[in-house]
């Protein structure tokens, strides 16, 4: 739409006889509607850099931090995990993360273990909101159960 509307002021500017003032107004006001006009567009990482969010039932809190691309999981104690490559967690296993699909409220990552398989899949969380809350849900692609883990945002620091 802007790009349409910078087009014409151009097309305005070069192809018809209008006296200097005009083409000048023509052009500063062309210049600042694409200067000012924002990309909302932001992706998940970047919209959600570190907020921190728990669970309702077991205090579970997690993170996604845009700048170390990292995900911090906090129960009992916090451990990052990269997401995009591989991380030694202190058990001795080995955790492959990598992102699959990214939109504004959603991303979707491939999680692979060497120590516990059964954990392996693709999980999506999804973020949602009322007006007043926001909620992130975590679905595990493959899931018989079809189990859902919602959390909730909250105004906790990364564990980190």
């Amino acid at each position: 739409m802007v790009t349409l509307f910078l087009c014409l002021i151009l097309i305005n500017y070069f192809c018809f006889k209008i006296n200097t003032m005009k083409k000048l107004i023509y052009l500063f006001l062309g210049l600042l509607i694409v200067a000012c006009s924002s990309d909302d567009n932001q992706l998940f990482l970047e919209k959600y850099d570190s907020v921190v969010w728990e669970t309702i039932d077991d205090g579970e809190r997690l993170a996604f931090v845009n700048s170390s691309k990292t995900l911090a999981v906090f129960y009992d104690a916090c451990f990052i995990y990269e997401l995009e490559g591989s991380t030694e967690t202190q058990v001795g296993d080995t955790v492959t993360i990598s992102i699959q699909d990214e939109t504004e409220n959603s991303i979707s990552l491939l999680v692979q273990s060497t120590l516990f398989p059964e954990d392996n899949g693709l999980f999506t969380f999804t973020v949602t909101s009322d007006g007043s809350t926001y909620t992130l849900t975590q679905r595990i692609d493959g899931d018989i159960e079809g189990d859902e883990e919602t959390y909730t945002r909250t105004d906790y620091e990364v564990c980190f």
